[in-house]
């Protein structure tokens, strides 16, 4: 009888060194099963932000390139402006020194009408 309490006990000893090696076992897993899963998630979070920053890039770049491409067609808009209003001052001058004249011719002409009318008055 004795024996077979000693086997029991032993059985029992048994039994709690395999539950306690079975407890840590599932611990060990489980924690090793979080610490994958929290390097997945940071992996995958590290990733997300690399193609977010891609993207970011990408749209900064095509901005860019957006404000140039106005940037050059309001210089050339400008340019061209620029050129109109030179050509109408141009014609403006034109027109002044053309007015200039016949002001000039006008005003001589009235100087030989005076001129002869007060020849005129003499006779």
């Amino acid at each position: 009888m004795r024996e077979m309490t000693k086997d029991r006990a032993l059985v029992g000893v048994v039994t709690a060194l395999a539950l306690l090696v079975l407890a840590v076992g599932c611990d060990l897993v489980s924690d090793q099963g979080r610490q994958e899963a929290k390097k997945n998630v940071e992996s995958k979070g590290q990733q997300a932000r690399q193609e977010v920053k891609k993207k970011v890039e990408a749209g900064q770049e095509d901005l860019k390139k957006k404000v140039d491409d106005l940037q050059k067609k309001v210089e050339a808009g400008q340019e061209d402006l620029k050129k109109k209003v030179d050509e109408v001052q141009t014609k403006m001058d034109d027109v002044q020194k053309k007015v200039t004249d016949l002001q000039k011719k006008v005003d001589e002409l009235l100087k030989k009408v005076e001129a002869q009318e007060q020849q005129d008055q003499k006779k």
